[in-house]
């Protein structure tokens, strides 16, 4: 078998002080992890929530969707500072170690996912780094069946501008009721499905061309899951397998989704809040040197409104 699914987790929201809802996955929630990405978080987001914390051993995202009004200020202990606006994408390179915030530039409704991406271990200890990608800058794929921003990576013949540490498809999409569209995952991949809004059927196809359906199992059929609004799946492809595609199915209604792919990476991941390391001695020597000043954080600098 090519592909495996992972059972569907469906993640109810919480609050996160008195201005942010969040629904929450973590890696352990799935059957086989869903590497590199430890973390994702789906959040709106209305006053200050992420005050200044620490980053280290991963790559942050932060997707803007495209229906969030007002303006999002992202400040960092490299002296960046980043308005992220609707369907934006805020890309932070940890690396050895970084402290950041996030929070609404006045009035705003702000809806997202935070995504946190373990990094292989020659990058862990990279100087930290930003880079902006603005919606406008984002391949849009236009069909029949819906629509898709090509965020990260190569679909549809289509290539983001952004430069990632190490190769990521996510895509942004939107399918019409009924509709589909169909995602390759090459072998030794794992991709993330979310349903941010509708419901979304998943099909895994083992080959790009000519394969044989699995024998039902008494438990239902493994290559089908029915994701509800707010419930994600797993997929793994054998690293020694051909490449398998993925058929994303609206139902009766549009269906909105997220699609993060990457290649897995094969080993243990220690996460302490937003950072992870490869054994707990790591993290502790991280952690350490955030607690030591080591991020270079300067205080004045994040608390700027």
């Amino acid at each position: 078998m090519t592909l495996h699914l992972s059972a569907v987790v469906t993640s109810s929201t919480k609050s996160v002080g008195s201005a942010c809802i969040v629904r929450q996955f973590r890696h352990t929630d799935f059957s086989q992890g869903m590497s590199p990405l430890v973390l994702v978080d789906h959040f709106v987001m209305t006053g200050p929530t992420f005050e200044p914390h620490p980053h280290a051993g991963i790559s942050a995202a932060t997707l803007l969707l495209e229906d969030s009004t007002g303006t999002m200020q992202s400040l960092d202990s490299t002296e960046s500072n980043d308005e992220i606006r609707a369907g934006d994408l805020l890309w932070t390179l940890a690396g050895r170690g970084i402290v950041h915030a996030q929070r609404p530039a006045g009035e705003a409704r702000l809806h997202g996912l935070q995504v946190f991406i373990d990094l292989p271990e020659r990058l862990k200890s990279q100087p930290a780094s930003t880079s902006l990608l603005r919606a406008w800058e984002m391949p849009v794929i236009q069909t029949d069946a819906g629509r898709v921003r090509v965020v990260s990576g190569s679909y549809g013949g289509w290539d983001s501008p952004l430069q990632t540490p190490e190769p990521l498809l996510l895509l942004d999409g939107w399918l019409r009721p009924g509709a589909t569209t169909l995602v390759p995952v090459p072998p030794g991949w794992t991709a993330w499905v979310y349903a941010v809004q509708g419901d979304l059927g998943v099909r895994a196809r083992h080959c790009c061309k000519g394969a044989v359906p699995l024998p039902k199992m008494s438990g239902g059929d493994p290559d089908f899951a029915v994701l509800t609004e707010g419930a994600a799946v797993a997929v793994r492809a054998a690293p020694d397998g051909e490449e398998g595609v993925l058929v994303l199915m609206a139902g009766r209604a549009p269906a909105h989704f997220v699609l993060i792919a990457a290649p897995a990476i094969d080993a243990p991941v220690i996460p302490r809040g937003a950072s992870a390391a490869a054994d707990q001695q790591a993290l502790t020597q991280a952690l350490a040197a955030y607690e030591a000043g080591d991020f270079d954080a300067s205080p004045q600098h994040l608390t700027a409104a």
